[in-house]
């Protein structure tokens, strides 16, 4: 899934490209409708890298490190795309302060604070865009650092409960051998009893022969 967004990334940014290089040659709706969809383009774009970075979450932790630095580069792309959008903004706006010299100074002042508004709201967008970026960012950002330390988290408890069921193992392999050796014990005792039983019996027999013997 991931590779299929990034797919599509490419194509968009590269729409988006072509039309920027178009818009200052156009003039009239045409050039409205490119500022459109080069606008439309963007959002798409924005929308694509926002999947990429939730896509990224679920990818394995041996390449999320890789495919963060890849999404790192489109956003990156991102920006510059933007930038160029801008210059050709104010190219257009130049143009157009060119024209309204030859009309006039009426149109001239005009033309120069519609293209100052322009600059200004323009920057402001971008601000509020980078500033919202970069917080979505820091959030992806601090929520795999969280990730990290759960899955850390995760494999400590994994060696804690091995070594819990080891020493458990040790446990029941020593109550074994404890029993092992009480019943050893047992038998040892078993055969001194056995022992001296035979002995006295031994001992009796030998006296009572001797007693008629001697009689």
């Amino acid at each position: 899934m991931l590779q299929d967004y990034e797919e599509q990334f490419g194509v968009l940014t590269a729409d988006v490209t072509s039309k920027i290089h178009t818009v200052p040659n156009l003039s009239g709706q045409p050039r409205k409708n490119a500022i459109s969809d080069v606008e439309r383009l963007f959002e798409e774009a924005k929308e694509l890298l926002e999947q990429m970075e939730l896509e990224v979450r679920d990818v394995p932790f041996a390449s999320r490190q890789a495919a963060n630095t890849r999404v790192r580069s489109y956003n990156d792309e991102m920006g510059r795309l933007q930038k160029d959008f801008r210059r050709a903004q104010v190219q257009m706006a130049d143009a157009a302060q060119g024209r309204d010299e030859l009309l006039g100074p009426e149109d001239m002042s005009h033309s120069e604070d519609q293209r100052e508004r322009l600059l200004q709201n323009t920057e402001k967008a971008t601000k509020s865009t980078n500033r919202l970026e970069e917080g979505y960012r820091m959030a992806l950002e601090t929520e795999e650092i969280g990730r990290g330390i759960m899955d850390n988290l995760h494999r400590d408890r994994e060696t804690i409960t091995r070594a819990r069921d080891r020493l458990q193992g040790v446990d029941q392999d020593l109550g074994k051998s404890g029993r092992i050796l009480n019943g050893m014990i047992r038998r040892v005792y078993q055969n001194r009893i056995i022992l001296t039983i035979v002995g006295v019996l031994m001992l009796g027999i030998i006296g009572v022969a001797i007693y008629f013997a001697v009689k």
